[in-house]
């Protein structure tokens, strides 16, 4: 296990779970944003492969889902009330490392939801973090436009009801305990979409299953606001001579059937300081997909990290080489 697993309490008494690791002569630690059900040991690989490179990380798990607080009746059931909470979580653990443990984190590295979450903690403080790296960021989810139309009519609804905390339909039998499905959404990788499945059988209370009104309704309020909000920091930045976003790279997968790759495309049209890249094939989950997917992905996190991290950069770096079966 290469994180120190430890637990703190925000200001309003939210109780979180937060891992740390921290290899020998550390260049520095990166600051990972979790995907929606994810939890910090599916982040064990990735952990190993940038300590082999001497690079720590930090990251934790949003509430209601991992080992942090759960806000409904349904353990299982993935929900936040707004986004803004997520974000409250990241600025908890942020201080919170840096006070406990005096570790900074120049580098926001995020996933899926976690994208969501990212920007908006790097618009609220674009000089927080030297740079950021996004995979597979939730700004649009993916599926033609009447079923996703149809998902926003439902959540809205439901949440206006007073039903925020209630699984959407056909949610709430969903479980992350299912054998490896060649169709999968997530990967294609058999092997590493197992070790997933282990862990939580060995821990159920790491899991979460369907989706709850209140999680989806927060999410497209949040993505509804986006462009807005770019376009307000692009003209201060401009009043200011300063940037709307540090340096950022957004790699997407080329195969990716829960979020929409267009929505990002279309979001950041005419930000110069955000490169995007593809990965042709992969599905969602890219840390957790094939070596030949993952070393693509390697390949643009090191070239990500010689250009805006050059003192964490070296010339023979191969991040990421052993294969799945070696990191368990």
């Amino acid at each position: 296990m290469p994180f120190e697993i430890q637990h703190c309490l925000s200001s309003t008494g939210t109780k979180l779970r937060y891992g740390i690791s921290t290899p020998k002569n550390a260049r520095g630690h990166i600051f990972i944003l979790q995907g929606r059900a994810e939890f910090i040991e599916r982040y064990n690989e990735t952990a190993r492969d940038l300590a082999a490179q001497h690079i720590g990380c930090v990251t934790f798990d949003f509430r209601g889902q991992g080992g942090s607080i759960r806000e409904t009746p349904f353990p299982e059931m993935g929900y936040v009330g707004d986004i803004s909470h997520y974000l409250d979580d990241a600025t908890t653990i942020a201080e919170h490392v840096t006070t406990r443990h005096n570790i900074s984190c120049p580098m926001l590295m995020t996933h899926s939801t976690g994208g969501l979450v990212g920007i908006n903690l790097l618009l609220a403080a674009p000089q927080k973090f030297k740079s950021a790296l996004m995979i597979a960021p939730f700004f649009g989810l993916s599926g033609p436009d009447w079923m996703v139309g149809l998902a926003r009519m439902i959540s809205a609804s439901l949440c206006k009801t007073g039903l925020d905390k209630k699984f959407l339909p056909g949610q709430k039998l969903l479980s992350p305990l299912q054998p490896f499905n060649p169709e999968n959404l997530l990967t294609s990788d058999k092997v590493r979409y197992e070790r997933s499945f282990a862990l939580l059988h060995e821990q159920p209370e790491l899991i979460v299953g369907g989706v709850s009104a209140g999680w989806l309704h927060a999410c497209f309020r949040a993505q509804e606001m986006l462009n807005t909000q770019l376009t307000a920091a692009s003209q201060q930045a401009k009043r200011t001579n300063t940037t709307a976003l540090p340096p950022t790279t957004i790699i997407m997968s080329g195969n990716d059937k829960v979020v929409n790759n267009a929505a990002t495309k279309r979001l950041f049209a005419g930000q110069p300081q955000v490169k995007l890249h593809e990965i042709d094939g992969a599905r969602h989950e890219i840390l957790q997909e094939r070596d030949d997917l993952r070393s693509q992905f390697w390949h643009i996190f090191e070239h990500h990290l010689a250009r805006h991290h050059p003192d964490w950069h070296t010339s023979d770096s191969h991040i990421g080489a052993t294969n799945a079966e070696a990191a368990i």
